[in-house]
């Protein structure tokens, strides 16, 4: 039966416990109609026992249909988002993880309503990252990020047209490829006025282990996965490779000025992560070296304003960066 919206959750290992929150956010939205949603449980590797289906009794606790999709081996959440798309039925698809929740009643409602009256190929919003410190709960508001796939919709018939597709080589980072062509391939996109998502805190996940590590111990692997998507756009949306380009440049500079960055126990990551940016930005150079200088200006002004948000300051001139790096 075709539904209005699929919500795609992939799940490794989280227990019924575990997911009870998120699908009872979902559960508990007003002003929708059930009969106009699925929820696709896609079941990163059931091979070794560990990582099982929800029980069926369970489910139908819940107001909504469900589906499980079971993954053999362990694919990482890129391929196994994949496979929920690759079996969805809705109009569009929202992606949520599986200890996460949807942060009130009203959201699936809104989004849907906008996405009927409007038909954007996307559609986003603010969303919260809970943090932990000490015995207090602190949230984060991110207003615009895009490397994460929380509090977006996607317009099925827009990802399949332009085959937008997580990449079946990336474990992680698998998100920054996605949405960063998703975005490029669409000036229709639209922003809602209101918080639609909580990431939760979980002690147990790789990007909150040993005080945060991996943000700055996997920045390799996000150059790498998002110059991938770079390539995917070049090809198939030449005019956009230029401003691509000049706005990853001026996000890496930016990033490593960063006061967390500049901290002398964090500089091994940023000498690996500039040696991986500068091998990588090199088959792309050529549109940053022709651009237009003004177009640069107003990129690093934008890109400036977007990632030093923590009152960081410029410890390295630009130019000085670019020559220390090797780029002419």
């Amino acid at each position: 039966m075709k539904k209005f919206l699929s919500i795609i959750i992939p799940k490794y290992k989280e227990s019924e416990k575990e997911m009870f929150p998120l699908l009872s956010s979902i559960n508990g939205q007003i002003g929708i109609d059930f009969c106009d949603i699925e929820v696709i449980i896609a079941i990163d590797g059931i091979k070794n026992g560990s990582n099982v289906t929800l029980d069926d009794n369970f489910l139908k606790m819940f107001n909504f249909e469900t589906k499980q999709i079971l993954l053999e081996k362990n694919v990482g959440p890129g391929v196994t988002r994949q496979a929920g798309i690759n079996a969805a039925q809705g109009e569009y698809i929202m992606f949520c993880d599986a200890d996460d929740t949807l942060h009130n009643v009203g959201v699936l409602g809104a989004f849907m309503q906008e996405a009927e009256r409007k038909a954007p190929d996307i559609i986003y919003s603010s969303w919260l990252e809970e943090i932990k410190e000490n015995d207090n709960y602190i949230y984060l508001t991110h207003e615009n990020e895009n490397t994460w796939m929380h509090g977006k919709l996607f317009r099925r018939h827009f990802l399949l047209q332009n085959n937008i597709c997580f990449h079946e080589n990336l474990k992680v980072h698998e998100d920054s490829y996605f949405l960063s062509i998703a975005g490029t391939f669409t000036e229709r996109k639209i922003k809602m006025p209101f918080t639609s998502y909580v990431w939760k805190y979980n002690a147990k996940s790789i990007t909150r282990k040993n005080n945060s590590e991996y943000t700055y111990k996997s920045v390799p692997d996000f150059i790498r996965a998002f110059t991938l998507s770079m390539e995917k756009i070049k090809a198939h949306a030449p005019d956009k490779i230029e401003y691509c380009t000049i706005q990853f440049v001026m996000y890496n500079y930016f990033t490593y000025q960063r006061k967390d960055w500049q901290k002398p126990e964090n500089k091994k990551y940023r000498i690996a992560a500039e040696q991986e940016f500068s091998y990588h930005i090199e088959p792309f150079w050529i549109y940053f070296k022709n651009a237009n200088a003004q177009k640069i200006s107003e990129i690093y002004n934008q890109e400036r304003s977007r990632v030093l948000t923590d009152g960081s300051v410029e410890t390295e001139l630009f130019v000085d960066w670019i020559n220390r790096l090797g780029l002419k």
